[in-house]
């Protein structure tokens, strides 16, 4: 858990941080999944379910906290998150040669972790430089 690296970091011994922070969990002062659940609704506006992972894995969440706040997020809300992505990164790569333009957007999408399956549908129905989703 990330605040128990920053409390050993800053000096504080590891048995004492293991014990004071489950006290807190017994207490109801400290919630792994309520936390969890924040920073995905936090994050999802901008970015994937793949990096939101990432970002909560880091924070040291375990893997099963992970899962059920990630299984509490809304797949059409990503979906929305993704294709308003493309759009601004479709529109701003718009003077690029078609195949360059294709391979930013592709990686700028993955790096916000997007699926490549979902990046692969949205790409594919872009089908015109100037019109996004293959509309009129």
């Amino acid at each position: 858990m990330e605040l128990a690296r920053e409390l050993e970091r800053r000096g504080f011994a590891k048995a004492s941080v293991q014990e004071s922070l489950e006290r807190l969990t017994r207490e109801g002062l400290l919630d792994d999944l309520g936390a969890a659940r924040s920073l995905v609704r936090s994050k999802s506006g901008r970015y994937g379910r793949v990096r939101i992972e990432r970002e909560l894995s880091a924070r040291g969440f375990s893997a099963e906290t992970i899962a059920a706040a990630l299984a509490e997020s809304d797949r059409v809300g990503e979906e929305k998150t993704l294709e308003r992505a493309f759009e601004k990164l479709w529109a701003a790569t718009a003077g690029l040669p078609r195949e360059k333009r294709r391979r930013r957007v592709w990686s700028a999408l993955a790096r916000r972790g997007f699926a490549g399956a979902a990046i692969s549908a949205m790409m594919g129905s872009s089908d015109d430089d100037d019109e996004i989703g293959g509309g009129p």
